[in-house]
């Protein structure tokens, strides 16, 4: 700071000072005083600072200061520095529940005084903030009284009594709610916290109050709807947030007291605040507040939360009523997660310890819960009166709401009761001709919803095929209105995903015994389904304006599922316009379900068939066999058609031609941050990258494109990262991250890695764990392939900055991992994991575990050699040298020839040279054997062995290839051809030899 500027603060504070001394109003005077605080400060002078400070938090306990005031004096607090040490550090136990009780005081003032108020909402407000950021700071002085607590509660509750609320008062409830729910949440006891945790007294105490109080209000407003609805529109999330806290609690500690207040607070969440906040008047924000608060009471107690909302009537209907919600809206997916959040918990025996008639034994059974029977019951209950209705909007509701639970995957667990009563499908169809339009696509939806479901589709199927196909005809006639149309493009949806399944299933039976019969409708040609969803997408692709999103999902959901037939593969990828001008729309749309359906569909045109072992194919065989004789007998085609199409060739020029459509962008765009991708998403993506590098003429592709960083964006958390800090790999425990690191692998091999990895770290890790993987076919093929990626990782020139060789074998451990591939039963595995070692030598480590102590059993050098070793004294097997010796032996070109490039590397060390030539019983004659091979690769090999060998220092050494039959005869060869990469080696060693 400069003198000039200590001047003028000295001023400055004598101006303050002569302004305070003259008597000043109280609110001018408490800002004087954190002016001048704020001066001092900034002079170092910090006891003025603080005396200030806390005088101006006298006057703001005065009985009339405002709440600016206090505000105004919280912020000193946590603003005014001295030598950049925090003031609050200091004074904030002193001052801080004074503050509390000076905000909470002045709040208190206002809504008592009303109008007559020196301040407003909007200040009082203000105030609120700066109580909740104080709340915020999660220390223990933060904390608010049990009674400061209260008389946030009773505020809220006040301003929500008003008749006609302003827009400033709805606000400052809106902030007391929040500000007390932030106080309530730090009352909970943190999760993995609870068991044998002494119990805090006081809190519990204070959560106790306060839930006495909230049903105490409610209680003196049971006929006030008005109320009821204004306090759940701003006070959703402080009475789950009260409820949750008093849950926490509970723990192993028996007190009934307790118990029951939280038994009362979960039965106030279902049967009010749940049945308020969904009311059609309910705005988004109360919803989301209702509906998250209720997700979190279920996870926090879910025996009691069962017993209370699966046996409440008017809950569980208004969860069905959402579900009836239409398709999209924001009401029927969380309505879509609360359901599923249910079922899952009632499928656990032990969640119905709270319903009546509950017993140990028969949960231990087998048995279906009993919250779970109790929640189909209900379920059943309510949708078939909706669906047998004969008012066309409880009939829609019903229709949706079934429809909303298998998409969520959970139909089949709460209404299969209802397929199995006589005749119900056969009426839902008989009726659906005579439905109003509303009703007849929620007819539909249910139909395209349910399809997959083995027990359900083809019944569905069965019965609905007929008045299905023949909407698909009103929509195609010269005479079709709009809705025409739009029922015809729904239920081409439903023919496509029919398509795939069965004609004739088994015919239901009832509990009576007695069989439903339906008549018989022969299927839709699945060719001109296909047609007719290409050509709906190139229509509305090409229409002017902005072409109809929704439209376009649907036909390309359709198309995809046609696509599962290997028939239809080959007439939809042949069609270059359809896939160029969808893959682009798709690809440039933010709606994250249209690049689904768009990826499901390249899936399915490039899915290649299961490796199978040979076990495996077997099996497969008899299953075929079975299934052709049956066909036959039905008078239907074989599917040999259908496994030329399937063929790998023919999946890999499909893959081609859908890259060529712009498929890589479309993938790349779909795992993007801002679209926030699924697991789906990110599954089906992973999925397709393995199909498309596959075909090694895509593995550029994938990287120019974006495709490496778009598939390491995809990896789950539980992804090993690039290090260096010593690790031991394990094997990938989800399916996806194995994906990933297969098709990495495969770009890995084709690819220089500098050009596709901008770390080839971050690839080792990834790659050494498929190396974990197990033994069937496909996990064998991801290790080989793996092996050979490593390998090319391991190429670049040592010492370079790409060298990953030490970082594979030594910081990852992973030297271990490749020695048990070398020991491989399978062929190709044990090739490309022995080309690894013949690059991984190079490292100094990794050399040093195959030259070190390899001549210790060697004699002394005064001691002449005359003969090799005995080849049944064993001794010479623990080296690993021993092991690439075998490995140049075997009958697999490759690995022979890697085997010995890995041994011409490591001969130049002399005492790999004196292992090899004076204690390996076979090795030298394995070496003649190479040497005699026709290959230019193995004379070069052995001839550069015998060089490093003749010129390692050791006499014996040479006098073991001098007295070899045939080594100076074969050096003598290959030293005659100068045009050959191995003359300069044998000429060296030759040279040697006959020197000595």
């Amino acid at each position: 700071m400069t003198a000039s500027s200590v001047d003028h603060k000295q001023a400055e504070v004598e101006r303050i000072t002569k302004e305070l001394q003259a008597g000043a109003q109280q609110r001018s005077a408490l800002e004087l005083l954190l002016q001048r605080a704020q001066l001092y400060a900034d002079l170092g002078d910090e006891d003025r600072a603080k005396a200030d400070i806390s005088q101006a938090a006298a006057l703001a306990r005065e009985p009339d200061a405002s709440a600016a005031s206090v505000a105004a004096v919280e912020k000193a607090f946590r603003e005014i520095s001295v030598s950049n040490t925090s003031l609050s550090a200091a004074g904030k136990s002193k001052y801080a529940t004074h503050t509390s009780d000076a905000i909470v005081d002045s709040i208190v003032k206002f809504i008592e005084a009303g109008q007559n108020s020196d301040d407003t909402a909007t200040g009082i407000a203000e105030a609120v903030g700066v109580l909740n950021s104080r709340i915020a700071q999660n220390s223990r002085h933060s904390l608010l009284s049990e009674s400061q607590l209260c008389q946030l509660v009773d505020a809220f509750h006040t301003i929500c009594e008003r008749e006609k609320p302003t827009k400033d008062l709805d606000q400052l409830a809106a902030a007391l709610a929040g500000c007390a729910r932030s106080a309530l949440a730090q009352l909970a006891v943190p999760e993995g916290t609870r068991d044998g945790k002494e119990p805090d007294l006081e809190a519990r105490a204070s959560l106790i109050k306060v839930a006495a109080r909230i049903a105490e209000t409610w209680e003196q407003h049971q006929d006030d709807g008005s109320f009821k609805q204004q306090t759940c529109k701003l006070g959703a999330a402080l009475y789950t947030t009260a409820a949750y806290a008093l849950s926490t609690h509970e723990g192993s500690q028996n007190d009934s007291v307790l118990s029951e207040v939280v038994r009362r607070s979960f039965a106030f969440c279902v049967s009010q605040l749940w049945l308020i906040g969904t009311l059609p008047v309910a705005t988004k924000d109360e919803y989301r507040d209702v509906g998250q608060g209720v997700l979190r009471l279920l996870t926090a107690n879910r025996p009691l939360f069962l017993s209370l909302f699966v046996t409440s009537a008017p809950a569980t209907e208004r969860l069905l009523l959402l579900l009836g919600q239409p398709s999209g809206s924001e009401r029927r997916s969380m309505a879509m997660l609360i359901v599923s959040q249910l079922v899952a918990s009632a499928k656990d025996p032990s969640n119905s310890s709270k319903f009546v008639g509950y017993e140990p034994s028969t949960a231990r059974s087998g048995a279906p819960s009993l919250a779970l029977v109790k929640l189909q019951q209900s379920t059943v209950r309510v949708l078939d009166s909706w669906v047998q209705s004969t008012a066309q909007a409880e009939r829609t509701r019903g229709l949706s709401a079934m429809a909303a639970l298998y998409e969520a995957g959970i139909g089949s667990d709460l209404v299969a009761e209802l397929w199995l009563q006589s005749g119900w499908v056969d009426e839902l169809w008989d009726q659906g001709d005579v439905d109003l339009r509303t009703t007849q696509l929620a007819l539909l939806a249910l139909a395209d919803a349910c399809s997959s479901d083995t027990a359900v589709g083809p019944r569905m199927k069965k019965a609905g095929n007929g008045l299905v196909q023949e909407l698909v005809r009103r929509g195609g006639s010269k005479s079709a209105t709009n809705e025409d149309r739009e029922l015809a493009e729904r239920a081409a949806v439903v023919l496509a995903k029919w398509s795939g399944v069965a004609s004739t299933p088994a015919a239901p039976t009832t509990e009576s015994g007695s069989v439903v019969e339906a008549a018989p409708t022969e299927d839709a040609d699945p060719v001109v389904l296909a047609d007719m969803h290409m050509q709906r997408i190139v229509d509305l692709l090409a229409s002017s304006g902005e072409p109809d999103r929704a439209a376009v999902e649907r036909a390309t959901e359709a198309l995809g599922y046609l696509c599962l037939q290997s028939k239809l593969k080959e007439h939809v990828v042949q069609n270059e316009s359809l896939l160029k001008g969808l893959f682009s729309f798709a690809t440039k749309s933010p709606v994250a379900s249209l690049k689904f359906s768009a990826i499901m569909l390249v899936r399915n045109l490039t899915q290649y068939r299961v490796v199978l072992t040979e076990e495996q194919k077997r099996m497969r065989q008899l299953q075929q066999m079975g299934a052709k004789a049956q066909k036959k007998a039905a008078g239907a085609a074989g599917d040999e058609e259908d496994q030329a199409s399937d063929a790998p060739e023919h999946v890999s020029a499909r893959a081609v031609l859908v890259c060529k459509a712009g498929a890589v962008s479309l993938l790349v765009s779909a795992v993007q941050p801002r679209m926030s991708p699924s697991d789906s998403v990110k599954d089906a993506v992973a999925e397709i990258a393995v199909a498309l590098a596959t075909t090694q003429a895509l593995r550029g592709l994938l990287v120019q494109q974006g495709g490496v960083r778009a598939l390491l964006s995809t990896l789950t958390s539980d992804a090993p990262k690039a290090t260096t800090t010593p690790y031991s790999p394990q094997a990938l425990r989800q399916n996806r991250d194995k994906l990933v690191a297969f098709a990495l692998a495969k770009i890995a091999i084709s690819v220089p890695p500098h050009l596709a990895f901008a770390d080839p770290r971050e690839l080792v890790r990834l790659l050494l764990s498929l190396l974990l993987e197990d033994t069937d076919a496909q996990a064998l093929l991801m290790k080989f392939e793996a092996l050979l990626a490593l390998t090319n990782l391991a190429s670049a020139q040592p010492g370079s900055p790409n060298d990953v060789r030490g970082f594979l074998a030594n910081d990852l451990n992973g030297f271990a991992i490749v020695e048990m591939c070398v020991l491989s039963e399978h062929p190709l595995v044990r090739r490309a994991a022995t080309e690894l070692v013949c690059n991984l030598v190079y490292d100094p480590k990794v050399f040093e575990r195959y030259a070190g102590n390899a001549d210790r059993e060697i004699p002394a050098e005064d001691v002449q050699i005359v003969e090799l070793p005995d080849d049944e004294d064993e001794s010479y097997r623990s080296q690993r040298l021993h092991l690439l010796v075998a490995l140049s032996d075997v009958d697999d070109v490759p690995t022979r020839s890697a085997a010995a490039g890995a041994l011409a590397v490591l001969t130049s060390d002399a005492r790999c040279c004196r292992y090899l030539f004076l204690i390996h019983p076979r090795a030298p004659d394995v070496f003649l054997s190479l040497a005699d091979d026709s290959g230019v690769e193995f004379k070069h090999r052995v001839a550069v062995i015998w060089a490093n060998a003749a010129s390692c220092g050791d006499t014996r050494v040479v006098d073991r290839m001098r007295h070899q039959e045939g080594v100076v005869k074969s050096l003598r060869i290959m030293a005659n051809d100068s045009s050959m990469p191995y003359y300069a080696a044998a000429k060296s060693a030759l040279e040697e030899i006959s020197n000595r």
